[in-house]
């Protein structure tokens, strides 16, 4: 197989079920429709005479919650203001500081941290500690063997596996923690997505299949509209007006593009 085939069959295999990365979400200068914006407030704002989104500044945010999850804002107890360091805020624990940015996952105690200072799941010595506390390699759990981090579902209880984001399922039935899947929801309402891996965060894209009423894993954005295409992304998909489709932002467009060049040249 030459270098060209290996280049179209890695974008092929890339394609072949749409899954996204949500840390490679979309900036507000990304979003040409209002609708697109809207749905990303207070992060951005739409300007009606220039028809354009635009980033807003943090003294306009009014709220704890909208100013933390703004990766360019901090809470400092009172208001919203522009991102310094992690230092800045007062936190007793992980809660606490992720709480007034989320830039900022970590304590030590008193004053928060950035994800560098994150410990390592051994570091915890108690249930009360270890039990879904972020760590350097990821979520950690409490076992016989102490704590450790999470390396699949089934390794939670009922307790810890409903707080396990989009990755994992309680499946009462079984009476154990699953990993999580397209065919878990049962309407069209809910078949949105679903977090491939724990500690990860990349997610697979679910359409309904109303021949069958079922959910299944998607291969493209055609069933995206110009109202679902943007949140059923988690904001890394953006509906082209001129196309009038769902178009991926720059993250997944970059690293096929390096992929592909890199089997090229090997």
């Amino acid at each position: 197989m030459n270098k060209l085939s290996l280049a179209i069959l890695l974008i092929s295999i890339t394609y072949a079920q749409l899954t996204f990365n949500a840390n490679n979400k979309c900036t507000c200068g990304d979003l040409t429709t209002q609708q697109d914006c809207a749905q990303s407030q207070p992060i951005c704002t739409w300007d009606s005479k220039g028809s354009s989104c635009s980033t807003v500044s943090c003294s306009s945010i009014s709220d704890q919650i909208n100013c933390a999850n703004n990766l360019k804002c901090m809470w400092n107890g009172k208001a919203c203001v522009d991102f310094t360091l992690c230092n800045q805020l007062t936190g007793a624990n992980q809660g606490d500081c992720y709480a007034k940015s989320k830039n900022c996952p970590q304590s030590d105690g008193k004053n928060c941290a950035s994800q560098e200072a994150l410990k390592s799941c051994s570091s915890y010595s108690n249930q009360t500690t270890c039990d879904l506390t972020i760590s350097s390699n990821g979520i950690c759990y409490w076992s016989n063997n102490g704590c450790s981090e999470v390396s699949s579902c089934g390794q939670l209880n009922s307790n810890t596996c409903s707080s396990a984001g989009n990755a994992c399922l309680w499946n009462a039935t079984l009476n154990n923690c699953t990993q999580a899947s397209c065919a878990q929801y049962g309407n069209n309402n809910t078949c949105t997505y679903y977090q491939t891996q724990l500690n990860k965060f990349m997610y697979q894209l679910c359409q309904w299949n109303a021949a069958n009423n079922t959910c299944i894993s998607a291969n493209d954005t055609s069933a995206l509209n110009i109202n679902t295409c943007y949140n059923q992304t988690k904001y890394t998909y953006r509906w082209s007006s001129s196309s009038n489709k769902c178009d991926v932002c720059a993250g997944k467009i970059i690293y096929v593009l390096i992929m592909a060049i890199f089997m090229i040249m090997i």
